[in-house]
């Protein structure tokens, strides 16, 4: 059964609906306050989906992109995708300043330069190697 959330928080639901021969996908996000009113909500269509794991994950996306959008600032987010929910154990999210996140945003600028997709799991580009070496002697 639905719930809704505590009074003062926004509770959004995404869910996603893939066609995996035309590989599109279609979102959706549904916005309702802790009355159980719906206070926003919003469809969106992407192209060149993978699979229907991305089509969720994309879909969780624009939940928090239309949350931003509607100036939500105390969220709940559900989703019936159980793939992304036992995909981790457990998510934090914090906000750093820029200083502390040099590492990734000269990545984000590497990636930018390159304008291609890359991956790393032994080594780094030497772009980022002393950035992620300062960081290390700083613990």
């Amino acid at each position: 059964l639905w719930r809704p959330p505590d009074f003062g928080i926004i509770k959004l639901n995404f869910d996603a609906s893939f066609i995996q021969e035309k590989k599109l996908a279609t979102t959706a996000v549904l916005a309702r306050d802790y009355k159980g009113e719906v206070v926003g909500a919003e469809t969106y269509l992407f192209e060149d989906v993978v699979n229907a794991f991305v089509a969720e994950a994309r879909a969780c996306e624009r939940a928090l992109i239309f949350a931003s959008m509607m100036c939500f600032r105390r969220l709940a987010v559900e989703g019936d995708s159980l793939s992304l929910d036992m995909l981790f154990d457990e998510v934090t999210y914090n906000f750093v300043p820029r200083v502390v996140n040099d590492a990734a945003h000269i990545l984000a600028l590497e990636g930018r330069r390159r304008r291609v997709y890359g991956s790393w799991v032994n080594g780094v580009p030497d772009s980022m190697r002393i950035v992620v070496m300062k960081d290390r002697l700083t613990w």
